[in-house]
């Protein structure tokens, strides 16, 4: 059956292939008997407005990174709209979770399909969240990197910008409260999980699961540059959730509040977003996201 779709797509993602992987999508669609409209945004901000202001659509396509799939996600009014995306930025861990690789002929066979699955989303202080947020060393980092981002994005990007910042890290520790209840006075480094993945490949919260009704947190009780070597080494390990210097929960509402007077950053869905404190509450099912099965 033909379907209608609107494709929101950032042009420079990717170091460009943003605009590339969006023109493939539209003709595949179209090659499907689809009605497709696509806009390019140009700034922050844009995929939230074009998704608010849309024409009622069967589905959402997102060409991009998880930024501009978290805009859409908060621009989308329409009850019932699924949404889809062909991953084209720098970390793509929504479409790492579900395993949707770019290609633009699958992304649109699905789309046609109708393979659609319930996902819970976050939500803070308004703002719906897809993969989780972090507080600590990660947002400290993905602020640096956004104040050095120029015209394209790509992985690269994050290089230098996270090497420098994780040398002067200073490590300020937040209260972590999940479901009323204080699971750490004092960690220097909190992930608040809906996807399994944290930081693009690290598998921090890898019990969680995109339609469980749950929140997943992970808060580390010491960490220094001393310590961060060995932490990244052992994020895969099977048993890196046993390790007696983190707390790993499960709950329905987390509160993150810093200690000690000292601000840590925040990041959601890779974005920065200020400083703590901040609440983070479940939306069982919020949307209809488009998969491989």
């Amino acid at each position: 059956m033909p379907t209608s779709v609107l494709i929101i797509a950032n042009p420079v993602a990717g170091g460009g292939q943003g605009r590339i992987r969006a023109e493939a999508l539209s003709r595949a669609l179209e090659a499907r008997g689809c009605a497709v409209v696509c806009r390019l945004t140009e700034k922050s901000g844009d995929g939230q407005n074009f998704a608010g202001e849309a024409e009622p659509v069967d589905c959402i396509a997102v060409v991009g990174g998880d930024g501009t799939l978290n805009e859409v996600v908060n621009g989308v009014r329409e009850p019932g709209v699924c949404i889809a995306a062909l991953p084209a930025g720098s970390a793509n861990v929504v479409a790492r979770e579900f395993g949707i690789t770019p290609d633009a002929e699958r992304v649109a066979s699905w789309i046609v399909e109708g393979r659609a699955r319930p996902m819970d989303l976050l939500e803070s202080n308004g703002r719906r969240i897809i993969l989780g947020a972090g507080a600590g060393l990660d947002a400290a980092i993905a602020t640096a990197v956004k104040a050095r981002r120029g015209s394209k994005s790509s992985v690269f990007h994050w290089i230098l910008p996270g090497i420098q910042t994780a040398l002067h890290y200073t490590y300020p520790c937040v209260r972590v409260t999940v479901d009323g209840a204080v699971v750490c006075e004092r960690s220097p480094y909190v992930v608040v999980g809906n996807c399994r993945y944290s930081a693009g490949i690290f598998p921090a919260t890898r019990k969680a699961q995109v339609d469980d009704g749950l929140i997943d947190v992970v808060a580390l009780k010491r960490l220094n540059a001393w310590r961060l070597p060995l932490l990244l080494a052992t994020v895969w390990s099977p048993r890196f959730p046993e390790r007696d210097d983190l707390v790993y929960v499960q709950g329905r509402e987390v509160h993150l509040e810093p200690v000690d007077g000292v601000p840590v950053a925040l990041q959601i869905d890779g974005d920065p977003a200020g400083v703590t404190p901040a609440r983070f509450t479940i939306l069982p099912k919020a949307i209809r996201f488009v998969t491989p099965c």
